[in-house]
């Protein structure tokens, strides 16, 4: 294999190495299943930890249902731009979200064209814009369009809120607004943005402004399952939120989230995807107002609680054996922190052929020595399974760590973690 060029030809090799290694671009069987707890690849059953479906609502018959009546009402597709028509669904859907958040919403067909539609709207290019170095990559991609219309972008450490009160000084002297682009569950390592931290700068600097994506937040916390944000701090005036009403809430699309009727107005009338690209089809939004009706119910807290025990007992297993986790905040995300890339890459592949399906975590979604394996955490998994996956990593990973002349104390410098609790320094 020649020398890659250019980073677009290393992540192909990665991927193609990758695939041959039968750990990535699987397909499922045409199997019907129950939950995704279990699925089937090329005649393999695998016991499943690679969905963000944290709370399990995608299989729940109440959102087929409704997708299916949605489908029996108005067709497979009503494709007219939002701008000129909208399925009546909608509004029933931000009306609920509405009351779930406590603030208007603008609902948009996906969470990346939901930064394509508030950013460019809010951020102009009186403003400055400071990204948080692990925000979504969605959320930088959206960023460069801000760059190339002037608007001022810049880039801060992992959390370093030091550095951010800083920048906000600095840049407050030049700009009308300074906005931090942030994540409130980062998709990675799972940790958790300081927000009570961020809440503080809000409070003590006219000029900065909040811009956070809750989209691994969503349903598995929060008030009527409105995130991890929401969770910890108010919705103050000069925040905006984006969530996902994929991943846990088991729909599809995303939503933005606004402290005023007038921001939301703003953006839904003037956002370019929301006036030139099609809605989020029926079967889609009858499946989102059922979901929502399950957050407006005492059963989303239910589902919270039968998430968070397993959480704290996948914790407490990991820590009982010693496992490097890069984040122990209780969220359904758990990174194992592999450092070399052979090691996750060959781990991941030793736990598949034990009937175990994990997600590698590899560059460019992380640093190269920053590789890892993310095992994802839902309602469908039981303490069993659990067992048998720590079990199994504790057995495998030293043997390969031995072949692969690695050491755990490698692992823990290239994390900056401290080996006896395995929390990031």
């Amino acid at each position: 294999m020649k020398v890659p060029t250019s980073q677009v030809e290393l992540v192909n090799q990665l991927a193609i190495k990758l695939k041959d290694m039968g750990i990535i671009h699987l397909e499922m069987d045409d199997q019907h299943m129950p939950n995704r707890r279990i699925i089937q690849a090329n005649g393999q059953e695998l016991l499943n930890f690679s969905s963000c479906n944290y709370v399990g609502l995608e299989t729940d018959q109440r959102l087929k249902d409704a997708a299916i009546e949605a489908i029996n009402q108005y067709g497979t597709q009503y494709y007219c731009v939002r701008a000129y028509m909208s399925l009546h669904h909608y509004t029933d859907l931000e009306n609920m979200l509405h009351q779930i958040f406590g603030h208007p919403t603008v609902v948009m067909p996906t969470t990346m064209l939901g930064h394509l539609s508030i950013m460019p709207v809010l951020m102009s290019p009186n403003d400055a814009v400071i990204l948080d170095h692990q925000v979504h990559t969605s959320v930088q991609m959206t960023a460069k369009i801000l760059k190339a219309n002037g608007t001022h972008i810049e880039m801060i450490r992992h959390n370093r809120m030091d550095y951010l009160e800083s920048r906000i000084k600095k840049l407050s002297e030049q700009y009308d607004k300074v906005w931090y682009l942030a994540d409130g569950v980062y998709s990675m390592y799972g940790n958790i943005a300081p927000v009570e931290d961020i809440h503080s700068l809000l409070q003590q600097y006219g000029k900065f402004h909040l811009y956070i994506d809750d989209s691994h937040g969503m349903s598995w916390t929060g008030p009527n399952g409105s995130g991890a944000v929401r969770d910890r701090i108010p919705f103050h005036p000069r925040m905006v939120l984006i969530t996902s009403l994929g991943k846990a809430f088991g729909a599809s699309g995303g939503v933005g989230v606004f402290y005023d009727e007038q921001t939301a107005a703003l953006v839904r009338n003037t956002g370019s995807p929301l006036i030139f690209t099609g809605p989020l089809q029926p079967a889609t939004l009858g499946a989102a107002v059922a979901s929502a009706k399950i957050h407006l119910s005492d059963e989303i807290y239910q589902l919270q609680a039968n998430l968070k025990g397993k959480i704290a007992y996948f914790q407490q297993k990991a820590r009982d054996l010693g496992l490097p986790m890069v984040s122990r905040e209780g969220t359904p995300i758990f990174f194992l922190g592999a450092g070399k890339p052979e090691v996750g890459s060959r781990l991941t592949q030793r736990l598949k052929e034990r009937g175990l399906f994990s997600c590698l975590a590899i560059y460019p979604s992380v640093p190269y020595n920053n590789t890892g394996i993310r095992f994802l955490l839902t309602v469908h998994h039981t303490k069993e399974d659990i067992d048998l996956l720590l079990d199994t990593v504790a057995e495998e990973m030293p043997k390969i760590m031995a072949e692969e002349n690695f050491s755990y104390e490698q692992i823990y410098k290239a994390f900056k973690m401290e080996p006896e609790t395995g929390v990031t320094a």
